[in-house]
């Protein structure tokens, strides 16, 4: 079986909504949506997501372009980073190239790399 993994495109950072609540921005939507119309999710595709609202909008955007469903699971979501909470956007890239840098450790509480990766796949 083949699987192809997608990450969500840009969002509407607020530092007042959890993460798990950003939707995708303008942009995002845009660049989805041009994602899809390119085919590369065939027709019938199963497609996963977390159900961040997110990852949800770029599911339903695959899922239309491919005429199927979306299964979602709560387990899909991003690696768990509620430890350091908002990070300005410059000191979350920071932190996430740590993050992918080290992934047996924890970067300041958030989940391993390697537990989300497990997790997820």
């Amino acid at each position: 079986m083949r699987a192809l993994y997608v990450t969500h495109p840009q969002v509407l950072m607020d530092a007042n909504v959890p993460v798990p609540l950003w939707s995708l921005s303008p942009q995002g939507q845009a660049r989805a949506e041009a994602f899809a119309a390119r085919g590369v999710v065939p027709v019938g595709a199963m497609i996963f997501s977390s159900r961040e609202t997110k990852a949800m909008q770029l599911a339903d955007i695959l899922a239309a372009a491919a005429q199927t469903l979306v299964l979602s699971d709560h387990l899909m979501g991003e690696n768990d980073r509620s430890a350091t909470g908002f990070l300005p956007p410059a000191l979350f890239e920071e932190a996430a190239d740590r993050f992918f840098a080290e992934p047996t450790i924890s970067m300041e509480g958030w989940e391993r790399a390697i537990d989300a990766q497990a997790r997820i796949v």
